[in-house]
């Protein structure tokens, strides 16, 4: 099983995939559970991402895109390997490009047709925590390390409209769950449970 965490960041998304976690494990604990994010720190193409994004960011979106996509393709087969015998939780997968390189100017067809699913694995699940500008603002101004380039408010406040009409576009080929997670941490998991309870592990 394949489980995506996706939203911008200050949505709780890296606090629900590690409740996840403890969560999957208790149930079986005979699982083995693979925890990684995007993007990655495995393949030759993260310290290029990595680097852009901590030294302004990506002098255009289509080569944001060429990057991520590659990124994704290299970790197709370690993680298709992971999956014979493991479950995996990312944080963030091709959704969050879907939804920042559309605001910044690209049209989903474009980035639909850049990534080949052939060479590409694609989520079992993708949970989606959908959190209100404003609360975003609140969670980030509480943080006290560098922002990076994509921790911009504003910039955050156009991505939260993407992800939605992201979900709405793909929402015929894949398993995605809007879940609102503007309430509490336990609150916003109790829904996530909800999800998983449907699935065997």
């Amino acid at each position: 099983m394949f489980i995506v965490f996706e939203w911008v960041d200050g949505s709780g998304k890296d606090t629900q995939l590690n409740k996840v976690f403890e969560y999957l494990w208790e149930r079986n604990k005979n699982l083995q559970i693979w925890k990684t994010k995007e993007p990655t720190d495995y393949t030759k193409h993260w310290k290029i991402i990595l680097d852009k994004l901590k030294n302004g960011g990506f002098s255009t979106p289509e080569e944001a895109l060429e990057l991520y996509v590659a990124d994704r393709e290299e970790q197709t087969d370690i993680r298709k390997n992971i999956l014979k015998h493991s479950a995996i939780l990312s944080s963030r997968f091709d959704y969050s490009t879907y939804a920042y390189q559309w605001i910044s100017g690209l049209s989903f067809e474009e980035i639909k047709s850049a990534h080949n699913y052939d060479n590409i694995i694609i989520p079992d699940i993708t949970f989606i925590f959908d959190v209100n500008p404003d609360n975003i603002a609140k969670r980030l101004k509480n943080r006290w390390w560098k922002k990076e380039f994509f921790e911009n408010i504003e910039f955050l406040q156009n991505a939260n409209k993407a992800y939605l009409e992201v979900a709405d576009k793909l929402k015929s080929e894949r398993k995605i769950y809007i879940i609102d997670a503007n309430e509490s941490i336990e609150k916003t998991f109790d829904k996530v449970k909800e999800v998983l309870d449907k699935y065997e592990f």
